[in-house]
């Protein structure tokens, strides 16, 4: 039949659909579709390569997984925009930081715990009072940051080079064959027709799945992250995080900061909130005035409502899904054990806690 040999598609211009793009490409002919490459969410992410989000020993392991796969991927592609700087982590009560010190280490973490003049010695350009304030904080060297957006556009230009097809439209729903199995999309440029499709269009796919009546229980929550203008001089040499600021350099010497990592509230007006945190962040920094206020952003993440990703078969035969938040951190594992479901048919053990079907069985357990 035509649709085993014609090209997967891949929707979503993101860091996840890129990373899905990616991996496929080596083997197989690609389509990505995306009405803007780098995604919408992608641009206005923190960008922070990281475990320490997960509340679940086998999410943990997932995204320690990601991280290697991540660092394998910038031994693969050298100039990927990706910086293991490692984390300093002085927020919370000195109590939540030694139950987070404890389960961290439990699970395999390299943290260590740090005094006020071990920071401030990793740190020179930070006010010491930011962390003799704190009592003590906790290095995790092993953690990194990624510039996503740059880097989904860099996975994309590379499956351009092995074949892959860019085409910069919107998807409005699918294509089946008599035996219900998905062939293939349609977009406001037309049919296009292929043997696999990959959703991973954020909160764009709730809808897509809807025309199918599939449930996606996805959530919007959006995050407030805020950039000072490029700087040539670097002020951090870790991603930091202090109460009620998380912050990081960028390779481009923006200092980019939010209340917290996933962007903090908006509230009803943004450019406010923006400045208050922007003078908030000059005063971490001996010589905060050099600083000056770049741009903010809003981005409105893709939350399960589980707080887990949701990976692969959606149902329907032909249509494997990956939404999730973070997808900085995940997309790189993403990637490659999704191409390994679709291409070689075989599905990691690890995906098993992330199917769709859970929320089915989860209800009906109610």
């Amino acid at each position: 039949m035509a649709f085993q040999t014609a090209p997967i598609i891949v929707i979503g211009g993101g860091i996840v659909g890129a990373s899905i793009a990616w991996h496929l490409a080596k083997e197989k002919e690609v389509i990505i579709i995306a009405e803007t490459l780098g995604g919408v969410v992608t641009p206005k992410s923190f960008g922070w390569l990281n475990a320490a989000a997960a509340k679940e020993k086998y999410y943990y392991d997932f995204r320690r997984r990601s991280m290697a796969r991540w660092a394998e991927i910038g031994k693969e592609l050298p100039n990927l925009p990706i910086s293991w700087c490692g984390t300093l982590t002085c927020d919370k009560t000195p109590e939540e930081r030694a139950e987070f010190e404890e389960h961290q280490s439990k699970w395999g973490t390299n943290i260590k715990r740090l005094s006020p003049s071990d920071l401030a010695a990793l740190e020179p350009e930070i006010d010491e009072a930011q962390f003799s304030s704190a009592e003590w904080g906790l290095h995790v060297p092993e953690e990194g940051t990624l510039e996503a957006d740059v880097a989904a556009a860099q996975l994309v230009s590379e499956s351009q080079k092995m074949g892959a097809k860019l085409l910069k439209t919107s998807v409005t729903g699918f294509l089946k064959e008599k035996n219900g199995r998905v062939s293939g999309v349609m977009t406001g440029s037309g049919a296009v027709r292929g043997s696999h499709v990959v959703l991973a269009a954020g909160l764009g796919s709730v809808s897509l799945l809807a025309t199918e009546n599939i449930k996606l229980p996805l959530n919007g929550r959006e995050g407030l992250i805020v950039n000072s203008s490029p700087m040539e001089k670097r002020y951090m040499k870790s991603l930091i995080r202090l109460p009620d600021l998380h912050m990081r350099q960028t390779l481009d010497g923006q200092i980019r900061f939010g209340a917290s990592f996933a962007g903090g509230d908006p509230g009803p007006n943004p450019q406010e909130e923006a400045e208050r945190l922007f003078r908030n962040m000059q005063k971490g920094f001996k010589k905060g005035s050099e600083l000056e206020f770049g741009n903010y952003t809003i981005g409105v993440r893709p939350d399960p409502e589980d707080g887990i990703p949701i990976l692969g078969s959606t149902g329907l035969e032909g249509l494997d899904v990956a939404v999730m938040h973070s997808g900085v951190t995940n997309a790189a594992l993403v990637g490659e054990l999704l191409s390994k479901k679709i291409l070689q048919g075989i599905e990691d053990p690890m995906l098993s806690h992330y199917r769709l079907d859970r929320f089915q069985k989860s209800r009906a357990r109610l």
